[in-house]
């Protein structure tokens, strides 16, 4: 089956890449970009064409709430999945507001994933390392 194609979005380089390793391990994602501010995350996700972003909220020249509201008003949007430190209500009704299609702090963000992406793209998403394969 096709491999969903994803963009991480954050600017702490360790943490974006500790994620798309995390999802190399599956054989469900394909890492496509990470980007690391808001404007290039923009420009980046117009020419990779994710089917999935995670995005961090908060981010130094644009919010990432900003960023979410921009894909969700493209043609042809990808599933947003915002992500945080702060796990708070305000948050979650940002992320919300802003369009995003799901909500992970990042502390449990390896043990949720999988039902995020369930949720997103089908329940055919097996168990297994960042987020199982695609039956």
């Amino acid at each position: 089956m096709k491999r969903i194609k994803v963009m991480v979005v954050d600017d702490s380089l360790p943490f974006a890449r500790a994620v798309a390793q995390f999802l190399s391990c599956s054989g469900s994602f394909e890492v496509l970009a990470s980007a690391h501010s808001g404007g290039e995350a923009l420009a980046r996700a117009r020419a990779e064409q994710p089917d999935l972003m995670l995005i961090d909220i908060s981010m130094p020249d644009m919010s990432g709430l900003a960023v979410a509201s921009s894909i969700k008003a493209l043609q042809a949007p990808p599933k947003v999945v915002m992500m945080t430190l702060e796990d708070s209500m305000e948050h979650r009704v940002g992320a919300i507001a802003a369009g995003a299609d799901a909500f992970v702090p990042k502390d449990r963000f390896a043990r949720e994933l999988r039902g995020v992406v369930e949720v997103l793209f089908g329940a055919g998403v097996r168990q297994g390392d960042g987020g199982g394969r695609r039956e």
